[in-house]
């Protein structure tokens, strides 16, 4: 009876975190609402540069050169039942996802205090849904969201999918009287061709305001993406029907990935 009950303990336990982590998986779905990257710790970081104020050792161990490539090379963890052919043909599907993903911000060189302008992000790459932030610096753990430097978001951020139709799904989410002046936006069924070297397009735009304070301020926008869904071999299905990404919810498949720093001068 004790072991049974270990047992009934356990899948009650993986029944309240299968949900949580899944979730995750799709997009952070219940958390609409302004968001920074330093809660994905789960995710590959693209780049070393976002690193570049942690422990060197840290650092590498983040990069997904060393949190999902090797993995992926070495048969560790979620990988261990694949085929040697099919570990070799995902490899080379994420590092081409990898290589041909994007992300570019555009703003106003100068503004004068308070004055309004629009600053248009746009994003290739990831399968299903993807994640765009506005946020203050280009460091991965201590990036917050712009309003954290004076600028006000006017109203809500307008998103296209890949469709090239404009998506209100994520705004729409908010609590009935919350404001809709978010961050944050998760863009919606995005397809990637990988066969094509085609990979799914967004664009968000945001209205802001500037700063009252005069002075130079630093805007980045973080893309979230999947690295994995997109590839003929990179997916599982569970007995529920979900469709997971093939190194599991709570992998290193997916990237945070940011665009290059624009300064914009406030006088």
């Amino acid at each position: 009876m004790k072991g049974l009950a270990s047992v009934l303990g356990l899948v009650a336990m993986l029944l309240l975190i299968t949900p949580h982590v899944s979730g995750f998986s799709g997009g952070p779905l219940r958390n609409v609402t302004d968001l920074a990257p330093t809660c994905a710790a789960c995710h590959s970081s693209f780049s070393k540069d976002q690193l570049r104020n942690e422990p060197e050792a840290f650092a590498n161990s983040q990069v997904k050169e060393n949190k999902h490539y090797k993995a992926i090379e070495d048969g560790a963890g979620p990988y261990q039942q694949m085929s040697p052919a099919d570990r070799q043909k995902l490899l080379a599907d994420v590092k081409l996802m990898d290589e041909l993903a994007s992300v570019n911000l555009s703003a106003p060189a100068s503004l004068r205090p308070g004055q309004e302008a629009q600053i248009t992000v746009t994003v290739k790459g990831g399968q299903g849904v993807v994640g765009v932030f506005l946020l203050d610096t280009d460091l991965r753990f201590q990036a917050r969201p712009v309003q954290g430097d004076g600028w006000v978001i006017v109203g809500p951020p307008k998103a296209w999918g890949g469709d090239g139709q404009e998506q209100t799904k994520w705004v729409d989410s908010r609590a009935p009287g919350l404001k809709k002046n978010l961050n944050s936006v998760i863009i919606f069924d995005q397809k990637t061709d990988l066969a094509a070297k085609k990979l799914a397009e967004g664009k968000v735009v945001w209205t802001v305001k500037a700063p009252q304070e005069p002075g130079t301020y630093s805007i980045t926008a973080v893309f979230h993406f999947g690295a994995e869904k997109a590839s003929a071999v990179g997916t599982v299905t569970t007995p529920t029907g979900a469709v997971l990404p093939r190194g599991g919810p709570g992998g290193a498949s997916a990237r945070i990935m940011f665009a290059k720093p624009v300064t914009v001068t406030v006088r």
